[in-house]
């Protein structure tokens, strides 16, 4: 993704999702942090952090949340699982989706 793309993409998720920021790591990735993302109704908290990765010769970006979600009947989310992303812990789950860069938004994904 070229730095044109990117300003493009963060400026689609600033208009969908807030506030939001991006670094970059050692290992050429990219971090894109969105304050607050609606979860479903029911869910607590009804908002979370999300992080998207984007990473050289990745197929589609990874997805992230912040720990401690409860459904609707206070369980955990099940196939799920936590990873460390420079240094702090984030919950994936298992969800897959298509994804070609060229056709898609980060917004939208």
């Amino acid at each position: 993704m070229t730095d044109h793309q990117l300003n493009g993409e963060m400026a689609e998720l600033r208009d969908a999702f807030g506030t939001m920021s991006m670094a970059k790591t050692s290992g050429g990735q990219i971090l894109l942090r969105v304050e607050e993302l609606s979860l479903p109704r029911g869910c607590s908290p009804a908002t979370t952090a999300g992080l998207l990765v984007l990473a050289p010769g990745q197929g589609r970006p990874q997805m992230y949340v912040k720990r401690g979600i409860r459904l609707r009947n206070g369980t955990e989310p099940r196939s799920t699982s936590v990873v460390a992303v420079e240094g702090e812990e984030w919950m994936q789950f298992s969800y897959s989706f298509p994804w070609d860069e060229n056709s898609h938004s980060l917004a939208g994904c």
